[in-house]
């Protein structure tokens, strides 16, 4: 038997606290520094030499633990650093590392009240206060998700069941297949530039990926609703039962804003389900002068449910995703998706898993009250406005620069997307090919140089594009992102285009 004495945690965490304060410190102050490196690239099989990742029968304690913490540490991505421009999100910041150390000290499960009291009213009210910032009025609420792609699916299947009940208990048989049905094959419609987790939902949802219709998109790549209204009128005519409209809300490569209210029109006039997919963009509604100046929220009062990602715009640790809806907050999902599960949920409205696909839920809700708390809303919404700024300063910078071209111009939101035309080649005629191998192997040197670390990306018919999120507040506009032009065009310098382009 195990005595309590020699199972004393507290002296055993303050001697590692103390340890891992010391590294995490460094780690930080290392990334913040503008000329450090974002990661010390290897490649799967250099890493695996460089790095003990063997599992031992017998336990290495502090000293070999906190070794193989010094090399994860010495050879991750540096997020803290704001040269790391590759995905939508970017380092945390000490209230974020504070609320993710409170998390793992309370290690509790936010399915039921009982075992997270705090941590659940700390859900409801957070997700509560963001659905009046999006004008869905006082019954708004919602839920935490793990991950906006749980969200969307969340917002499917809510939609679903509450449509047609049926299929909740005796499956999915639509017409014609089933004489008796009430509905058609279910159509869900997005934009070609929506996220693929709308299609991966339908699938995990059984309707098939033939059920998602893709609507086209205009020049800045926001759904057309001309070309919407035509979908979902063919659609009809094929026997379809359309069901489920999914605006985007911050497109993951041009940042573009479906135009909701317009959109809601059509929703309302097919009794379709409205969800917006804000993962990337939604949390720009925490500042007022996007409120005021832009209309990128116009009509989101409207929407069903709203997905938002505070762990991208707003910094939050990842990850953090939560659903709003106007319609009962968080009741509206235990109605429409719960199951008798007696053993666990005793009939508490406040029990927030019964509204969830799954059961164990970390309370990701804590971290982003706490940022609000620290910050207010005035201090995320002026984190926006930086980023905004700085991205609109960098895409004039891409602009004058020789041998750059924008993409889109202006940018549509906080991707400036590019291609950079080396001198030594002819580009006039925008060759797809061409232009997509110099983007990617610029890309690839540029990254695995390590001083930086960005992203490229495609679209229907265009070749691929460099694309620069501009997220991180600590971001320098000539230190950081005029350096990056820098160092693509020193990468060409040593580039033998006509051998590559052979190949």
């Amino acid at each position: 038997m195990v005595s309590t004495k020699e199972l004393d945690h507290a002296t055993e965490l303050d001697t590692m606290l103390t340890r891992m304060q010391e590294m995490v410190i460094e780690y930080i102050r290392k990334g913040q520094e503008g000329e450090s490196q974002v990661v010390d690239y290897h490649s799967p099989e250099e890493l695996y030499k460089v790095i003990d990742l063997e599992l031992p029968p017998v336990g290495s304690g502090i000293d070999g633990t906190f070794e193989l913490i010094k090399s994860t540490l010495a050879y991750s991505v540096n997020s803290w650093n704001p040269r790391f421009m590759d995905k939508l999100y970017a380092g945390t910041n000490p209230i974020g590392v504070i609320a993710e150390l409170l998390l793992a000290v309370l290690n509790t499960n936010a399915h039921v009240y009982q075992v997270s009291p705090v941590l659940t009213l700390m859900e409801i009210e957070v997700t509560k206060a963001v659905g009046k910032l999006l004008g869905m009025g006082e019954k708004a609420g919602g839920l935490l998700c793990p991950g906006g792609s749980a969200s969307n699916l969340l917002a499917l299947v809510t939609a679903r069941n509450k449509f047609f009940p049926k299929i909740k208990k005796e499956g999915y048989f639509p017409f014609p297949y089933n004489k008796k049905a009430n509905y058609g094959k279910l159509a869900v419609f997005t934009s070609e530039h929506s996220h693929y987790s709308i299609e991966k939902a339908v699938q995990v949802m059984g309707l098939g990926s033939d059920s998602i219709i893709k609507v086209p998109v205009d020049e800045t790549g926001r759904m057309d609703v001309s070309q919407l209204k035509r979908c979902i009128c063919l659609s009809l005519a094929d026997g379809m039962t359309p069901f489920f409209i999914n605006a985007t809300a911050g497109t993951t490569v041009l940042g573009a804003f479906d135009p909701m209210k317009e959109i809601s029109v059509v929703a309302k006039k097919y009794t379709c389900w409205l969800h917006v997919d804000g993962s990337w963009g939604g949390t720009a509604i925490f500042s007022d002068k996007v409120k005021q100046e832009k209309n990128w929220f116009e009509g989101s009062e409207l929407a069903d449910s709203f997905t938002l990602n505070p762990h991208k715009l707003l910094g939050v640790p990842l990850q953090c995703s939560m659903l709003i809806t106007p319609h009962d907050g968080h009741l509206l999902f235990a109605q429409a998706n719960s199951t008798k599960a007696d053993y666990l949920f005793h009939g508490n409205p406040y029990d927030l898993g019964a509204g969830t696909i799954g059961c164990g839920r970390r309370p990701d809700a804590t971290k982003v009250f706490l940022a609000w708390k620290f910050y207010g809303q005035q201090g995320l919404g002026a984190r926006v406005d930086k980023a905004l700024h700085s991205a609109t300063e960098f895409t004039k910078i891409v602009r004058e620069r020789p041998h750059f071209q924008l993409v889109v111009d202006p940018s549509p939101f906080l991707q400036i997307c590019f291609w950079y035309l080396p001198p030594q080649l002819d580009t006039s005629t925008k060759d797809n090919r061409v232009l997509s191998i110099v983007t990617r192997e610029l890309h690839k040197r540029v990254n695995q140089s390590g001083e930086f670390l960005v992203d490229h990306a495609p679209l229907k018919g265009v070749p691929d594009f460099f694309r620069v999120v501009v997220n991180a507040p600590t971001v320098n506009l000539h230190r950081d992102l005029e350096k990056l032009l820098d160092a693509i065009e020193q990468a060409n310098e040593s580039i033998d285009w006509q051998q590559s382009i052979l190949k």
